[in-house]
């Protein structure tokens, strides 16, 4: 599943978003085995890619066992964004959403958020 919003919908429009944000470059605020955080800019503006390579089944039980839910993906903030803007509260505006794949060890996510 992707979600593209302007400008991501035309300009990867025919294209590939995961292989497009695995090209996508900036300034690098976290960067872990399963997961990544940068600024970039794209037409002038500047954006936040948060992006989610699976996990480990390790990473699952530490946060069971620390009473915190694991984060399997980039979906529970994007329908965050979503539920806030329904309720009226001003916050980020997300512009993309991809996820694939089913087994949360595995599976990929991203989300693009405007700066």
């Amino acid at each position: 599943m992707v979600e593209l919003k302007a400008p991501l919908t035309t300009l990867w429009r025919g294209k590939d978003a995961f292989e497009e944000v695995k090209t996508l470059q900036g300034e690098v605020f976290r960067e872990l085995e399963t997961r990544r955080t940068l600024r970039f800019e794209l037409d002038g503006k500047s954006y936040f890619l948060k992006w989610h390579k699976g996990t480990s089944l390790k990473e699952i039980v530490k946060n069971l066992i620390s009473l915190r839910m694991p984060v399997l993906g980039a979906d529970r903030e994007w329908h965050a964004i979503h539920r806030l803007h329904e309720l009226g509260v001003d916050t980020m505006h997300g512009v993309g959403f991809g996820e694939k794949g089913v087994n949360p060890l595995t599976r990929t996510s991203f989300i693009i958020t405007e700066d």
